[in-house]
């Protein structure tokens, strides 16, 4: 996810509640329907037994399959796991994984991933030898077994957790995969954010060697199964016709707003009485505790959390929402509640191995509000060494650099794998960016003398650091970097290699930054049809390309043509990625920012204002929506109202300390505007005292030479 439009170059950082509920207990069928759900599957959960064979598994829901409502007041295991109807992939599923090799299924959470895989198994590979993987296994001792036996499948749920520090590599799965007279396929499943996390999108946030690695692995799964959470027309027709089980009829009466997979698993029902137990009198500490084992697996802990630890958390969420007003219920009760299964399908809260875990079709709900900071701090507070590593990725990927600086910084002190790296991408994305670049030399030097000048992860770490030479202002080294790293990609990797074309459009930039916008026009209009025959026309790269030159457009002064291309590469990421994707969000923001840059801020506040309502509904509290707000407020300022400018831009300060500290450059940058509207208001002395903190804060923070550094010296 790039974030290079949001500020000026300078100052860009990568970026029917439960009818049979006892107050204070489980009921017996959330006890049963629990015990269904950890009921293990035969002779594979310790990597050391023999793995049997398919058709003797039969426990679909101990493989990540999702239970369904009791039906008729049965308790039996089969009865959970409700008629399948044949998806419209199944045939392609079946002949895939009859074929061997790496298939890899992705879709929102209760899409019917696991149910597709384990059908299509079973009717393809009946006398496979079966091998359930689990991410806390040897995995390197896994993958030595699986290459011991002819024709097996090894199945992995989840695979998002897999890829993790110390998880599979593609090494292991080319290993396990190996052999010409062998039959061997890997199945996984994979939530659709979590496998968009790996996406060449994502480079600019997350270029690192454990992202770099996960994503080699997923890129052996040459064409990934995306099976859809709503259902085909055909899909609904056969569920509708299902004559022995009534469930699948129900859930299809639904197929026009929610997936059958999804109705049956109870997932919209789950979130109504969620909602519902907001209320006072209801189960407000229950759905405190919810939204609490949500946020976890939102900051990267996937493993159940401790009872007292959900305890800590969970005060904050009830005190936002009213605290004592709501009459919330004791803990016994809230607990009993949330661990209460909707007709005896899933429940808000799964209890394993002494802990909790969120029902991940929570996971993703669009409307979820912004992480509390405290919730952060009580996490990391509680992780180990390993999960401080997977919470510093999830706090990039939010967009929370405070917080990834500090988990990292404990993971690498800690000496987990490719923490140190990582942190001197957080410490990048912090605002501190000079700092990155030292921390990357040395990281540099050592990748050399490790894997050689050509490797990738050496060419990756390059291409690093020109990035933070850029953020730093060292625009001639940043472009000596990446003149150099070009061609060395070229001949190592090839013209059209998608790194290659990264690194270009770096150079754009930098020619952008450096002043000659005309000549970063020239360079975007010679990228684009490269990476659009390299790509596609539709590819997220290509898309990006066309949003920076935009703005190139804008600041080389060719305002008209600069809006006529944001709108149209806006119609196509809104029909290729949808109206809600950040993207989206920010060629919203760039076609208001040059709105008002040509004479209109009257439109361009209707503009950002929309925009800003949108972004808190979609991001939350977040970077892009503080610089948003900042936007307003100048532009406010700038139609003849500085002094509400003023009152607005301290206020975006204040949340920007917070959010990202006080020496950002995004939070510096805001501070220029502040003092430029302090002057307007209030006249020239007022300002200079702000103006005198600031340009020493810059001079510290980002260096004598740094653009904003150079601008709030020279303000008049």
């Amino acid at each position: 996810m790039a974030a290079a439009a949001w500020l000026p170059g300078w100052a860009t950082a990568v970026i029917a509640a439960v009818g049979a509920a006892v107050t204070g207990v489980v009921t017996a069928e959330a006890q049963s329907a629990l015990a269904l759900r950890r009921r293990p599957v035969r002779q594979v959960e310790d990597s050391r037994l023999q793995p049997c064979h398919v058709r003797e598994v039969s426990d679909a829901i101990a493989l990540g399959v999702h239970p369904a409502a009791v039906r008729g007041g049965s308790r039996t295991g089969t009865d959970r796991v409700p008629d399948f109807v044949r998806r419209d992939r199944f045939d392609e599923v079946r002949r895939r994984i009859a074929s061997g090799g790496f298939v890899l299924i992705v879709g929102e959470s209760t899409a019917g991933k696991s149910r597709l895989a384990f059908e299509a198994m079973k009717a393809a590979v009946p006398e496979h030898r079966f091998f359930h993987a689990r991410p806390t296994q040897d995995l390197r001792a896994l993958a030595a077994r699986v290459a011991a036996t002819r024709n097996c499948v090894v199945w992995c749920d989840e695979f998002d957790q897999f890829l993790r520090v110390g998880g599979l590599t593609a090494d292991m799965v080319a290993t396990m995969l190996a052999g010409s007279r062998r039959r061997v396929t890997l199945i996984a499943s994979m939530r659709s954010r979590e496998f968009d996390r790996y996406s060449a999108r994502q480079r600019d946030v997350t270029e690192a060697t454990t992202w770099q690695a996960g994503r080699e692995v997923l890129l052996m799964a040459d064409d990934p199964v995306e099976l859809d959470r709503l259902w085909t027309p055909r899909e609904v027709r056969l569920a509708h016709s299902s004559v022995e089980d009534p469930r699948i009829r129900a859930a299809a009466e639904g197929a026009s707003r929610f997936g059958v997979a999804e109705v049956l698993a109870a997932g919209p029902e789950l979130v109504k009485d969620w909602k519902h137990a907001w209320q006072a009198g209801e189960h407000p500490r229950g759905a405190a505790l919810v939204a609490a084992a949500v946020d976890c697996r939102r900051m990267g802990l996937h493993r159940p959390v401790r009872e007292e630890v959900l305890l800590r958390l969970h005060e904050e969420y009830l005190v936002r929402r009213g605290g004592p007003l709501l009459r919330p219920e004791s803990p016994e009760a809230a607990f009993g509640w949330a661990t209460s299964a909707v007709h005896g399908a899933s429940s808000l809260l799964l209890p394993a191995d002494g802990g909790y875990l969120a029902f991940d079709y929570l996971i993703d709900l669009a409307w979820l509000p912004s992480i509390p900071e405290i919730s952060w701090r009580i996490l990391l507070a509680t992780a180990s060494p390993d999960e401080a590593f997977g919470i510093g990725w999830a706090a990039v990927y939010l967009m929370r650099t405070t917080i990834a600086v500090e988990a990292f910084d404990f993971a690498r002190r800690s000496g987990v794998p490719d923490a140190e790296y990582a942190h001197a991408i957080a410490l990048g994305n912090a605002g501190r960016p000079a700092t990155a670049v030292q921390a990357l030399w040395t990281a540099l030097e050592q990748r050399r003398g490790r894997l050689g000048d050509d490797h990738p992860a050496t060419l990756v770490a390059r291409n690093d650091i020109a990035r933070y030479l850029l953020e730093a202002g060292d625009l001639v080294r940043a472009s000596g970097v990446l003149d150099r790293l070009v061609l060395d990609q070229q001949r190592v990797l090839g013209a059209g290699h998608e790194q290659t074309l990264g690194t270009r459009r770096l150079l754009a930039r930098a020619c952008r930054e450096s002043g000659d916008c005309a000549g970063a026009v020239q360079r975007y209009l010679a990228l684009l049809p490269d990476q659009e025959r390299a790509m596609g026309h539709e590819h997220m790269e290509v898309l990006l390309t066309r949003q920076e030159l935009g703005r190139a457009l804008g600041l080389a002064g060719r305002v008209t043509e600069a809006r006529e291309e944001l709108r149209r590469t806006l119609a196509d990421q809104e029909r290729v990625m949808g109206p809600s994707h950040p993207q989206v969000l920010t060629t919203r923001y760039e076609i208001a920012v040059l709105t008002g840059q040509a004479g209109d801020p009257t439109e361009a506040l209707r503009q950002l204002e929309a925009l800003l309502a949108d972004q808190e509904r979609i991001l939350g509290r977040h970077s892009r929506t503080l610089s948003t707000r900042h936007q307003i407020a100048r532009f406010i300022g700038e139609a003849g109202e500085p002094g509400n400018a003023v009152l607005q831009l301290a206020n975006v300060i204040t949340d920007q300390q917070e959010f990202h500290g006080a020496l950002h450059p995004r939070t510096l940058a805001t501070r220029y505007d502040h003092a430029r509207m302090v002057e307007l208001s209030g006249g020239r002395e007022q300002a200079l005292p702000l103006l005198a903190a600031l340009g020493e804060d810059c001079r510290s923070a980002l260096g004598d030479t740094h653009p904003l550094t150079v601008r709030v010296q020279g303000a008049p």
